[in-house]
């Protein structure tokens, strides 16, 4: 071998003994991945994060190591954290982001989930939500039948029949909807109850500032406007000139057709929502009556109309509210010749008339109680 070849054979080798230090691997037990993030707000300047590490030793005395600093930035905050956990902070596994109700008012959750959103580590389905006075205490809490408070928020946030209103918007849901003029960004909000969680309702953003809390059964309007085909299960009470009446309608499946006028100018859509289900539930004064078609055929206009209300009464608060969190501009925008902006869609949603019609179909009756 030439003293040339062998002094470039020489090279390659010191190259590759230097390239296997820069990618030298930290230890698994040196790494703390985080499974859930907190935002608290604590003025215009600082914020306080919390992050929930689940711990795999068997020597470990708790399941979850959480904490907690205040900080200007969410960089300069991982890394007062990684001097406090003495691991290497990833963000592979996050699973949940939470943001305090005041931190969403104050409109500081896009900054935070637009640097999450950039970070490769972080995946796209990450999950977030609005936490009721403070999200560090929801992560501290003590829940004695949910072992691992990663696994429960992740699990309730998940898509399931009874939280079907839940909009379980996910980190790239959430940069769509706050960048995009035709619609607004809703967000589940849960509530700490002693030693549960729970779902209180969906927080409707206008821009990019939590605006409104609205209730369950009204982020389930919005579901069904947006074409969900399967929703949760619908409660009702009908006033139609037989007393008090309480139903509960499950197993629904939904279909919506929504027309508009395309004019900008004197806009009006007409909403077609299909439902059918099965009557689970009946209280009421036709609680024997129930068992022919023609009475079941009555009920059903009664809930036509009964829904038929709900929903344009919801549409009309929706306008009070300058807000589309279902998307309704969209139908405009597309006849629009012109760039459409966020101003467009307020004016247009002031300005909107609807008109709503309901076609309930009732396939069985259940057990009846």
């Amino acid at each position: 071998m030439n003293k040339k070849l062998l002094c470039i054979i020489l090279s390659l080798l010191l190259l590759l003994v230097g390239c296997a230090r820069k990618e030298q691997k930290v230890p698994l037990e040196d790494i703390g991945m985080v499974g859930t993030m907190a935002f608290d707000y604590i003025d215009d300047k600082q914020m306080k994060l919390t992050v929930a590490i689940p711990q795999y030793s068997p020597e470990a005395q708790k399941n979850t190591q959480i904490f907690s600093v205040a900080t200007d930035l969410v960089s300069n905050g991982i890394v007062e954290i990684e001097k406090l956990s003495d691991k290497k902070i990833v963000f592979n596994q996050l699973r949940v982001v939470l943001v305090n109700e005041e931190f969403a008012r104050k409109g500081q959750v896009r900054k935070v989930i637009q640097h999450l959103y950039r970070n490769a580590e972080v995946g796209n389905k990450v999950l977030i939500a609005i936490a009721k006075d403070n999200a560090e205490t929801i992560l501290k809490g003590d829940y004695p039948d949910k072992p691992n408070i990663n696994f429960y928020i992740n699990d309730l946030l998940e898509p399931s029949i009874n939280t079907a209103f839940n909009p379980n918007t996910n980190v790239h849901d959430f940069i769509y909807t706050i960048s995009n003029p035709v619609i607004d960004t809703i967000l589940p909000y849960i509530e700490k109850l002693d030693d549960k969680l729970e779902i209180k309702g969906v927080a409707i953003f206008k821009g990019s500032h939590m605006h409104e809390l609205i209730k369950p059964e009204e982020a389930l309007i919005i579901q069904a406007l947006q074409g969900r085909k399967n929703l949760a299960p619908l409660h009702l009470d009908l006033h139609e000139g037989h007393g008090e009446e309480k139903l509960m309608i499950d197993l629904i499946e939904s279909t919506v057709n929504i027309q508009s006028n395309k004019d900008i100018e004197s806009p009006k859509i007409t909403i077609n929502l299909n439902i059918k289900g099965t009557l689970s539930e009946y209280k009421g004064a036709r609680e024997y009556e129930l068992k022919t078609a023609e009475s079941i055929s009555h009920l059903e206009k009664d809930v036509n109309k009964q829904l038929k209300e709900d929903i344009t009464k919801f549409l009309d608060k929706l306008k009070t509210m300058d807000v589309d969190p279902s998307g309704l501009s969209e139908k405009f925008r597309m006849y629009y010749h012109g760039k459409w902006t966020t101003k467009k869609t307020r004016e247009l949603i002031r300005k909107l008339n609807t008109e709503v019609h309901v076609k309930t179909s009732i396939i069985s009756t259940g057990t009846l109680k």
